[in-house]
């Protein structure tokens, strides 16, 4: 299974919110670029990379900052927030990005997201969900859609890969729903991303026995207050996933 270790950038620094929370913000560090030049020194195959100011505002804030990151850590780059336009997609592909994630627009532009998807191989749809319920515009808005009604729906306009971030977990360091993710590889028809809670090496562990369904965990928290590794996630990762 792959460590996708997280940079959530809101004004122009490295950050982690609590629940979605634009006021519950840990500074982690000042310079982004450094933070992906660490999590690649540490091992990372991947990172992840949300655009927080632009999940909040619909527009994207730090292009420039994310194609720092991608030529300072030599690993594909997984980025999301505020990507609502084909203009901004094209320009983060341009920045050299490998996968994009869809948050809001899943649910305003449908549209949208299958141009995107076919044009593009390494469309991702982000589904952050609360109490079940699909939420929007950088986790502030609800929604009435449920996990499952917009995963098949994605599944229709061509989306393969979804990020599923339970918000209530995430940045809690209050362990993975792992019966949610069980019942995503079950019926959702397409490959799974965890994120959202992961506070052990055994939440790790145990979200890479659910099986290859579960391609990937995304990891935030946990790493930047160093309860374990880098390396020993991926090890953990790896030894579980050779199980399946």
């Amino acid at each position: 299974m792959q460590i996708f270790p997280a940079i959530d950038i809101l004004g122009g620094k490295a950050v982690r919110l609590r629940q979605g929370r634009y006021d519950q913000v840990t500074l982690y560090n000042d310079d982004p670029v450094e933070q992906a030049r660490i999590w690649a020194a540490g091992g990372a195959e991947w990172l992840h990379v949300v655009d927080l100011d632009g999940a909040r505002d619909g527009v994207p804030h730090n292009i420039d900052v994310i194609r720092k990151i991608v030529s300072a850590a030599h690993v594909p780059v997984q980025a999301g927030g505020g990507i609502r336009s084909m203009e901004t997609l094209n320009r983060l592909y341009d920045a050299g990005v490998t996968r994009t994630v869809l948050g809001t627009s899943l649910v305003t532009d449908p549209e949208f997201v299958a141009v995107a998807a076919g044009k593009y191989a390494g469309i991702v749809a982000g589904v952050d969900a609360r109490d079940g319920k699909v939420a929007i515009e950088g986790w502030r808005q609800g929604t009435e859609y449920g996990v499952m009604d917009i995963i098949e729906e994605l599944a229709g306009l061509g989306v393969r890969r979804v990020v599923y971030t339970d918000i209530g977990r995430d940045g809690m360091q209050a362990g993975a729903d792992l019966e949610a993710y069980r019942e995503l590889a079950e019926r959702a028809p397409m490959t799974i991303i965890a994120s959202g809670g992961v506070t052990t090496l055994d939440d790790i562990r145990m979200l890479a026995s659910i099986g290859r369904r579960v391609e990937g965990v995304i990891v935030g928290t946990a790493l930047y207050e160093k309860r374990f590794t880098l390396r020993e996630a991926i090890a953990a990762g790896r030894d579980m996933g050779a199980q399946n």
